[in-house]
């Protein structure tokens, strides 16, 4: 009984309660306007430097004047769609051809001279599809297209176009 008098009278406040407050008051602690000023530059120093130090090869521009990885997932992206506006196709072993709904006919060869893949509508016309091409090859499945294409500096892509439908 004794012992619970003695914690009351430390635990009550002597003054009364608002010397008590104040006393709280003066021991919270927290960042003031220039140690969080302080600390977002430091953050934004980080974020600045990163970029620098990370020297990732996907990242790097490629050159303009080689074949591209962009160029060659565009061109595969555009024969799909075209596959997918196609009633029939067949191939000519280095010429691939597009029978389409309308009854145009599509083509897609290599004019060597250009080193470019050009894709034609009935014989006319000489769209370029796909640059700095040396040579392709294309197989017809019973689903898609297989194709193969070397580009001028020796590199070999391969991929297999199917028909969503």
């Amino acid at each position: 009984m004794e012992s619970m008098r003695a914690l009351e009278r430390l635990r009550r406040p002597r003054d009364g309660a608002v010397r008590v407050w104040q006393a709280v008051a003066a021991k919270e602690n927290g960042f003031t306007m220039i140690e969080a000023l302080l600390a977002l530059a430091a953050a934004m120093a980080v974020a600045a430097v990163v970029p620098a130090l990370l020297s990732v090869r996907l990242l790097a521009p490629e050159p303009t004047d080689a074949f591209s990885r962009l160029e060659w997932r565009l061109f595969l992206q555009q024969l799909q769609i075209e596959l997918n506006e196609t009633r029939q196709w067949s191939t000519g072993g280095h010429v691939l051809y597009l029978q389409k709904w309308s009854g145009e006919t599509v083509s897609f060869s290599v004019v060597a001279s250009r080193a470019q893949l050009i894709r034609q509508v009935d014989g006319a016309g000489n769209e370029t599809a796909l640059r700095h091409v040396r040579a392709v090859s294309y197989r017809a499945g019973t689903r898609g297209i297989f194709l193969q294409v070397t580009a001028d500096d020796g590199t070999v892509c391969e991929a297999f176009v199917a028909r969503a439908f």
